[in-house]
This record gives C-alpha cells, structure tokens and sequence, in this order.
C-alpha cells in the first residue's frame, strides 16, 4: 500500500509540472513572433504616415493653387475695370476744334516677346486723397517685364494722373502680379479675333473693339530660392475671359473687307 501511494504521489507531480509546462509555452510568445508582430506594426505605421503626409501635401498643394486663382483673378478684375471704362476720343474732330492741350486718347494691343501689350486712356482712375487735382481719365499700360535680380516675369500695372500727348513712353509701373508665364490679348474686330489694334492707325482709327479675349497664366509654384528661377516646363494656371467694351457701340465694327472679287 505504502508503495502504490508513493506512486500516485510521484505520477501527480509529474502531470502538475507537465501542466506547468504546458500553460507557459501556451501564455509566453516566442521570437519569431515577437518579430512579426513588430514588423507588422512597422508596416502599418509606414502606411498610415504615407497617407497622411499625402494628404497635407495635396492640402497645401490646393492650397497653392487657390492662392494662385485668387491672385490671378484679382488681376484679371482690375484689366477688366479699365477695359469696361475705356474711352476713344475722335482726333479729326479735336484738330478742327484745336486748343492749347487737347487731350487725346488710344487703345492700343501690340505683341510683345509672345505675349501682348495693352495701352488704353481709360475712365477708371481715383484720386489717392480726396479734393486732389486729378481726373478720372488716365492713360494705363499693362506689359510684362523680367526682373533682372531674379530673372522672373512680372506682370506690370502703369497708369498716369494726367492723359500725357505721348503715349509712347511708358508711365510709372507698379508690379502688379509676379510669377506670370504669359499674357495675351486680343480684340474683337466683328469677325475674328486679332492680337494687334491700334486706334491711332488708319484699320482701327477713333475705335474701340466691341469685345476683349484676355488670357493670363501664371506660375502654381513660387520658388523658394528666387536665384533658382522658373523652368518653362513647371506647372501653371490659367484663366481667361472676354470683356464687353460699353463705349464701342458708337462705333462701327471695323470688318475685313471681302477677299472675293466682285463684278459690277
């Protein structure tokens, strides 16, 4: 009796420490486990941090873009108030009525560098104090020049407080929008559209065209570095509009004459 006790005793310690055995491998985790599981968490922070970093890059990105179209439409808004006020005065009738300072007028479009130059006597001037000695009419360039610190194409605004006689010298320009890549203009002549207008020359002379295309498009990057400059092949935004002249319905539409040949 006493041995068959002592080997029951001795069986149920080996089945407890067998138990033993048993739970710990099943509650530990071994190295290779270990290691996925920290490689799968690794994996998941990688992914999760793309994203995100894809969305504030496409966030700013968009941002850039609104900044851009906001700039470019306030530019366009103040071409398209000088346009809306324009004004051609007729130079046969001020020759036969001569005073000692007649005021002229032009609304000229000229290509320049691939890109146009408007010059126009316009009605939308404002005075920067009140009372002061100034007219609304006012003589306004619009043209693009490269800065030659930093070589980048800037939009320029020019206007005078008084209608000068020579409207080949240019007025006191002020940077009005930077980073521009190009601006085209073209008027209206009652058939087609042309880049060149002149109300100064014989085509064109006293007249105003009925409408004006404008096309501005601009750079959607600033460089951070302004020594680096712009590459023609960097992304850009353009917008456009046409613009009714009010004042050209006193005027005919100057059209090209007929190109066929006719018999009388």
């Amino acid at each position: 009796m006493a041995a068959a006790d002592q080997t029951r005793k001795v069986t149920s310690q080996l089945h407890y420490h067998e138990r033993l055995t048993t739970h710990g491998r099943e509650a530990g985790m071994t190295l290779i486990e270990i290691i996925f599981a920290v490689t799968l968490i690794l994996i998941m922070t990688i992914a999760t941090s793309s994203v995100i970093r894809s969305g504030i890059d496409m966030k700013v990105e968009l941002s850039q873009k609104a900044k851009v179209n906001h700039r470019l439409m306030v530019v366009m808004q103040r071409i398209v108030d000088d346009l809306e006020q324009a004004f051609i005065l007729d130079s046969q009738r001020l020759e036969l009525n001569y005073v000692e300072r007649a005021t002229k007028s032009i609304f000229a479009i000229a290509p320049a560098s691939s890109n146009s130059e408007l010059r126009l006597t316009t009605m939308s001037h404002q005075a920067i104090y009140a009372n002061a000695p100034e007219s609304d009419q006012t003589f306004v360039l619009y043209k693009l020049e490269k800065d030659n610190k930093t070589q980048l194409t800037h939009l320029y605004r020019g206007d005078s407080k008084i209608i000068p006689t020579n409207f080949d010298e240019d007025p006191p320009l002020q940077i009005l929008a930077r980073n521009i890549k190009s601006m085209k203009i073209f008027a209206w002549n009652g058939e087609d559209w042309r880049e060149e207008w002149n109300s100064n020359k014989a085509d064109f002379r006293n007249m105003l065209p009925r409408m004006v295309r404008i096309e501005i498009e601009a750079y959607s990057d600033e460089p951070l570095d302004e020594s680096r400059g712009i590459e023609e092949n960097d992304p850009s935004t353009a917008i456009r509009t046409v613009v009714f002249i009010p004042r050209s319905v006193q005027n005919r539409e100057p059209r090209d004459p007929p190109k066929a040949v006719k018999y009388f």
